[in-house]
């Protein structure tokens, strides 16, 4: 039987087996979680790959085939994991979350450069069943191509209090950098009058319409949606791979949160746990001031239209009411 005149991807052999995920909305504190993340055995320092949130999202409004989207991240995780085994690339800015100098073992990465055999660590990684560690933006709803691609992938998605998220995004001009700002690494789609994030690609023309706070809203309510009907959907098996947890469990509950973390990934604390959690200041009961929740909605209110503020208190109270 003749093949067709059709090019076929191979799939080669992949490093990766054991995927660790950290995803959430933009804002809702995942480098926190993160650097509690480092706290555990057998896990490599986060990276970012804005490919690894981008590539689903492609695949999804028919830009790339799914099958091409899940080899691009195969092999772009597995080169980061292998470079990040020898010692290439470890982020060495110390103003950053994801530096090294955050991690205990920082002495023991720097040494990675330094050892002219390759596959040393490699047999090490396998030995211990390592997970490789990535931070994702808002990929929940197309998590199933990470299902498909890596059959040992565990997924930790952030939640955060919705008036939070949208103070968070005004302050840092999320919706106004988004597609103008060269350092703003999100790709969005192409509207009527200008960049639109890709979750709003059915609505071009209501989103265009709105002042900036109101895009804001309207983003972070499409957000919520597009996360609970995702959460709705898993099936038994897909549940068990994701971890739900709260910005404001981590802050106050952060000691019921490691047990979660710990029972989930099955690996356990390390000793220097005690120590980042003293860095992170962590638990942080005075996050949940009254009068700093008062001053946020005070100024989303001053900016945002009626229609919208109604629609993001109807949101908040709706996230606290699903966490009693």
């Amino acid at each position: 039987m003749k093949r067709k005149n059709k090019i076929i991807l191979w799939k080669r052999g992949y490093l990766v087996k054991k995927l660790l995920l950290i995803d959430g909305m933009g804002r809702a504190g995942k480098f926190l979680a993160a650097n509690i993340l480092n706290g555990f055995a057998d896990i490599e320092p986060v990276q970012l790959c804005s490919l690894l949130e981008h590539l689903p999202f492609f695949a999804k409004l028919g830009l790339i085939q799914q099958q091409v989207a899940q080899e691009l991240i195969h092999n772009e995780i597995d080169m980061r994991c292998y470079e990040m085994l020898i010692g290439r690339n470890l982020n060495h800015r110390l103003f950053d979350k994801s530096s090294i100098f955050n991690l205990s073992n920082h002495r023991d990465l720097l040494l990675r450069s330094k050892e002219p055999d390759r596959d040393k660590e490699l047999k090490k990684f396998y030995k211990r069943g390592t997970y490789s560690f990535f931070l994702v933006h808002e990929i929940l709803s197309e998590i199933r191509i990470y299902f498909k691609a890596f059959p040992q992938v565990k997924v930790i998605t952030l939640k955060r209090s919705p008036i939070d998220l949208v103070y968070s995004w005004y302050k840092n001009q999320s919706i106004t950098r988004c597609g103008i700002d060269p350092k703003y690494f999100t790709i969005p789609l192409k509207g009527f009058k200008g960049p639109v994030p890709w979750y709003h690609y059915k609505n071009f023309k209501e989103y265009e319409s709105l002042n900036n706070m109101d895009r804001i809203v309207a983003t972070i309510e499409k957000l919520f949606q597009r996360y609970e009907k995702a959460e709705k959907e898993f099936s038994v098996g897909e549940k068990k791979k994701i971890l739900f947890l709260r910005y404001e469990d981590i802050l106050g509950r952060t000691g019921e949160v490691i047990k979660k973390i710990q029972k989930f990934l099955n690996k356990k604390p390390l000793k220097e746990m005690g120590q980042i959690l003293k860095r992170e200041k962590l638990p942080n009961r005075e996050y949940s001031d009254v009068s700093s929740k008062k001053q946020k909605i005070a100024v989303i209110k001053a900016r945002a239209s009626a229609r919208y503020f109604n629609k993001l208190m109807v949101l908040e109270n709706k996230y606290f009411k699903d966490a009693d």
